[in-house]
């Protein structure tokens, strides 16, 4: 999907590039729940409840602008299967996920990690996204901490065609890091 497709204001919004190749690396096509932590515009919950017609979609964002956003979005696109809940990851939650977004985390980077891992499948997938260089390396460390299987890491630099007075050039944006992974086996050590 395109940015300019969703109802936007000055939330921020996975850009359309990045939220493809999160969306791929969540491999949601089998998935019954996909939990979206700080969903910020809703374009990763949008997105997956689209293409996911049986997707149960739950979307955690904080900011009450963005929970209107994202209200706005899922109201917009009509879609019935994306549930917002305005709340501070982790919550209580009496379900299994098959895949967790994380867009944000709000400083509860260790709990919202050891919070995901209770709440995937075996097997089910977690995928960050990171424009802080730190932010990134506290979640690869804690992810190994916590047995977190099959890590693959991206780092994605996008540059968009822009005119400049009468020529064109591309203008570059923030990179992003992309981690993606998946929960391992249960064992003592973990909990």
């Amino acid at each position: 999907m395109k940015n300019d497709e969703f109802i936007r204001g000055k939330v921020p919004i996975t850009k359309e590039e990045v939220r493809a190749i999160s969306l791929n690396k969540l491999n949601l096509k089998d998935a019954k729940t996909f939990i979206d932590v700080g969903a910020g515009t809703g374009s990763i919950s949008i997105e997956a409840a689209l293409t996911y017609d049986d997707l149960k979609v739950i979307a955690i964002e904080r900011n009450d602008v963005a929970i209107d956003l994202i209200n706005q979005n899922v109201e917009k696109f009509n879609l019935s299967n994306v549930e917002v809940m305005k709340a501070y990851a982790p919550i209580d939650l009496d379900i299994k996920a098959d895949g967790i977004f994380l867009g944000g985390t709000g400083n509860n980077l260790e709990e919202i990690i050891k919070w995901s891992k209770d709440l995937l499948v075996p097997g089910g997938r977690l995928v960050a996204n990171f424009i802080l260089i730190d932010n990134f390396y506290d979640t690869l460390d804690l992810l190994k901490k916590y047995n977190f299987v099959n890590l693959d890491v991206s780092q994605l630099s996008i540059n968009k065609l822009e005119k400049l007075g009468s020529r064109d050039y591309f203008k570059p944006h923030n990179p992003i890091y992309i981690i993606s992974c998946e929960k391992g086996a249960e064992n003592e050590d973990d909990k």
